[in-house]
């Protein structure tokens, strides 16, 4: 997966972070700070934990990579 830099500073060093709990991570800048929304980590059901952790890291750049594009410049 292809993780898009920071839209706030360029910085292509993103990294996964734990969240406010255990059971929350999210993306975000190693140099300004910024952050995406926090994804669940599955905690529960088939898997192991090492996989449900990997599937969350996977979310969590995911919702890195989801942002709204910049507004046209006339």
């Amino acid at each position: 997966m292809k993780i898009e830099p920071c839209p706030f500073c360029g910085c292509q060093n993103i990294c996964t972070r734990e969240g406010s709990t255990f059971r929350w991570m999210y993306a975000g800048c190693e140099d300004c700070g910024a952050q995406a929304g926090e994804i669940r980590v599955q905690t529960i059901g088939t898997g192991s934990q090492e996989e449900w952790r990997e599937q969350a890291r996977a979310d969590a750049f995911a919702e890195w990579n989801r942002r709204t594009p910049p507004p046209p410049k006339d």
